[in-house]
């Protein structure tokens, strides 16, 4: 693993720095902004307390709801990208600062107001020199807790494609590649840990300042310190944001930004897409592991320009029409309709047919006689299905099973990430899960048994790649580029590519690169 983890570094450090600065972009600002937010709005409701009671609760219920659905809130509304995952993350963030603000002035000695109110100040100077000044260390407490959470929950802004460490993480996760979890992990808790150490020492030196005596005028006050910081953090964001601004190559041509759903295959083609069109003097910008449920939102939504997509999927997932299992009729319906309603072009579609399928251990599909999906429906009670949740809601997937074969009624049903399944499936936890009939584990039978579809229930799931109409019309010869790929592609080479990464654990851009060279 250590060997692993250092040949990545060695390898892919500008990936690494980029996805880094991402997050470190993405958090700072949603901090910025809930600092902004927070600060004033606990002191309203310290200011006047029966007024700020319903916002003051409002925040409390926001901190019980998962990060992740709070992100998928905002798709519908603003899609996908940095702005919607900036204000999720902003709505996590405000509760603590609010609260720490509020908490932090109502518990200010009355006598010292009274002291001051002596010496003749006024509600302003009391409320700057005095309360604020008092309270600073428990605003600070909040500030520190609030920044933590944002460092972390911005790892699922990945899922939507927002990049960040959490590509990283969920791609390792789809490839199940325990090094690039452990690089996201690791560099994740970096940042935590140096952002709390700044907290620290932030409030070391206001504790310092408060407590040694110095010339009027001669430092700066606590509050000033404060802003000064902030002020240093937003400046290093700006920089970051501008450094890393698109556009396009020394040749003139546009930066295309290439996505990928989250499972080996999808990575891989979109890798291969990548080369492809660099190799062609594209400048491209590669944001992995969306979201299998989100992707569509990312390309409409202009935050992704192409990315590989399956026939069956664009049929029934995203336009939810009728099923249809000749291959040639599929296409044309997707293609068309994507064309009207979301000005997105499928480009020529491979032989490569990575249809839906179930997968059982060897072992217990020689027990109970199972070889088919009729075979499974009869025995289901007495085995364990590992599924990976949108499979139970999909119209393409169990509902579609139950109509054509009858209810299947587990013995237990349990939601795991598509990247455990295997792992699930070998360590007995689960005896059957959904699968998709090109992945590289399906070539050892000796473990696992892809059972035939004998009512045949599903329909194809041609790969081919979807471009948004405004950057084919800009660059026209994506298409060719990018057929030209896909006309290489069958079932077979694709499931050899899946072995290469999740069978014999080679990383998955050399597994690209090596198929391209083969192809070009």
């Amino acid at each position: 693993m250590g060997e692993k983890i250092l040949a990545y570094l060695s390898t892919n450090g500008s990936e690494l720095q980029q996805a880094f600065l991402q997050h470190i972009e993405i958090s700072s600002i949603a901090f910025a902004i809930a600092v902004v937010i927070g600060v004033p709005c606990g002191y309203l409701c310290w200011k006047h307390q029966r007024g700020g009671k319903p916002l003051l609760a409002f925040f409390q219920v926001l901190r019980v709801i998962p990060s992740l659905a709070i992100l998928l809130l905002f798709i519908p509304i603003m899609g996908t990208g940095v702005l919607p995952a900036s204000i999720a993350l902003v709505l996590l963030a405000v509760p603590a600062i609010l609260m720490n603000t509020t908490a932090g002035l109502a518990q200010v000695d009355p006598a010292i107001v009274e002291t001051g109110l002596g010496l003749g100040m006024t509600d302003r100077q009391l409320l700057f020199k005095v309360r604020f000044p008092l309270a600073t260390p428990l605003i600070l407490a909040g500030m520190k807790t609030a920044a933590i959470e944002i460092i972390a929950s911005a790892t699922l802004a990945a899922k939507i494609g927002a990049g960040g460490l959490g590509e990283l993480i969920f791609t390792g996760l789809g490839l199940n590649r325990m090094d690039l979890v452990i690089v996201g992990g690791v560099s994740v808790a970096l940042i935590s840990l140096a952002v709390s150490l700044l907290f620290d020492l932030l409030e070391y030196v206001l504790g310092t300042h408060r407590h040694t005596r110095r010339k009027e005028g001669s430092e700066m006050k606590p509050l000033k310190q404060v802003v000064a910081c902030l002020a240093v953090v937003g400046l290093a964001v700006t920089l970051v944001a501008c450094g890393s601004a698109g556009g396009s190559n020394d040749d003139g041509k546009a930066t295309v930004r290439v996505g990928s759903k989250d499972f080996t295959e999808n990575i891989v083609v979109s890798e291969i897409y990548a080369i492809a069109l660099e190799d062609a003097g594209y400048t491209v910008e590669r944001v992995p592991a969306v979201a299998s449920s989100v992707i569509h939102t990312t390309i409409t939504s202009n935050e992704i320009d192409l990315y590989p997509e399956y026939t069956g999927t664009g049929l029934l997932s995203v336009l939810n029409m009728d099923m249809i299992t000749d291959p040639e009729e599929v296409y044309e319906t997707v293609k068309d309709e994507y064309d009207k309603r979301f000005d997105i072009t499928w480009l020529d579609y491979s032989q490569a047919n990575d249809g839906q399928g179930l997968v059982i251990r060897t072992s217990v599909a020689d027990q109970y006689g199972i070889k088919t999906i009729s075979d499974l429906q009869k025995h289901a009670s007495e085995l364990n299905f590992a599924s990976q949740g949108e499979f139970d809601a999909r119209e393409d997937g169990l509902p579609a099973l139950e109509a054509a074969y009858g209810t299947f009624d587990w013995k237990s049903s349990k939601v795991y990430d598509n990247g455990l399944k295997y792992s699930v499936l070998s360590s007995g936890e689960g005896d059957v899960s959904p699968a998709y009939t090109t992945e590289g584990q399906l070539t050892n039978t000796d473990e696992y048994t892809l059972l035939v579809d004998d009512l045949q229930v599903w329909p194809p799931y041609n790969l081919a790649p979807i471009v948004r109409n405004d950057v084919l019309a800009a660059n026209p010869e994506i298409a060719d580029i990018l057929n030209k790929v896909s006309a290489t592609l069958t079932t077979e080479n694709v499931t050899a590519l899946n072995a290469a990464v999740d069978v014999d654990k080679r990383e998955y851009d050399e597994v690209a690169r090596e198929y391209y060279d083969s192809i070009k």
